[in-house]
């Protein structure tokens, strides 16, 4: 399945709290992607203990085979599984964390030299915050947060230049602490090597204190030139949470047979997942 476009700065995050270590975690979210006429949905199924993580990309149906896409840990963040099905077969490679992003803010930087894009850094307001409804139990606060950023480039005779202004609503809950392994993610993120990267993610993760349970986010990008506006909508929320037997999880996190990814297949994979919001894990 095709992980689809969304906002870069959507934070999908799942009850990420410290259980016992016997004690392991599944939790469902819903997500829908609003772009024009173009409706699109599906899920993600997460699960967790103390030292393993894994996030499934499923269809509406839930179903996972052995060829639907994710991403993995089992020694608490250090290294990361990805699995994929280009051209028909089943790939996956292991990549350290830190590597996995400086990678990602080595290519960013690549085109954007290549392409002479002039960028100013996202700017990240705090818009409002007060009291949320109770979600599955448990308190909320409701965050606001509006994200700007302006680009352009020459081409030829052609001045390109585009806006974007992404506004994020947010259910977040502090009855929960931040599971460690999504720390070390969340670290590693801001120190890509890329300063608009790190100084954006930097800015965007501090206004987050604890495990997000829903989500709201409307990105607009315009043309300026053209003055033609793009508007695409999400909405992800969780929808159940449950317990798992050790048994349960060792299955799950199994490590795969497959064959080895090549080092573009990687760099597509990290690009994909870029792309689509799910690199705030």
């Amino acid at each position: 399945m095709k992980i689809t476009r969304t906002s870069l700065f959507l934070t999908i995050i799942i009850l990420l709290t410290a259980f016992t270590v016997k004690a392991g975690t599944r939790g469902i979210i819903e997500v829908e992607v609003i772009e024009g006429d173009s409706v699109q949905k599906n899920a993600e199924i997460y699960t967790f203990d103390d030292d393993r993580f894994r996030i499934d990309f499923v269809g509406e149906d839930l179903k996972i085979t052995d060829e639907t896409p994710y991403i993995m840990t089992v020694d608490g963040g250090e290294r990361w599984v990805m699995g994929d099905k280009p051209k028909d077969r089943f790939y996956c490679s292991q990549v350290k964390t830190e590597e996995f992003f400086k990678n990602l803010g080595d290519q960013v930087t690549d085109a954007v030299e290549f392409f002479n894009v002039k960028a100013e850094s996202p700017t990240v307001k705090q818009i409002l915050e007060e009291p949320g409804p109770e979600m599955l139990g448990f308190k909320t606060t409701h965050l606001q947060v509006e994200t700007n950023a302006k680009a352009y480039a020459w081409f030829l005779f052609f001045k390109f230049e585009y806006t974007v202004k992404i506004v994020d609503d947010i259910w977040y809950t502090t009855d929960l602490e931040i599971h460690p392994i999504r720390k070390k993610w969340l670290n590693a993120l801001t120190q890509s090597g890329n300063s608009i990267i790190d100084g954006l993610f930097t800015d965007y993760t501090s206004k987050l204190p604890g495990p997000v349970l829903k989500s709201e986010t409307v990105m607009d990008i315009t043309n300026v030139r053209k003055k033609d506006t793009k508007t695409e909508k999400q909405r992800t929320v969780v929808t159940e949470v449950e317990e798992l037997k050790p048994d349960d999880l060792d299955k799950i996190f199994k490590m795969p047979k497959c064959e080895v990814m090549d080092d573009d297949e990687i760099q597509e994979k990290g690009k994909a997942l870029f792309s689509a919001g799910k690199i705030m894990l």
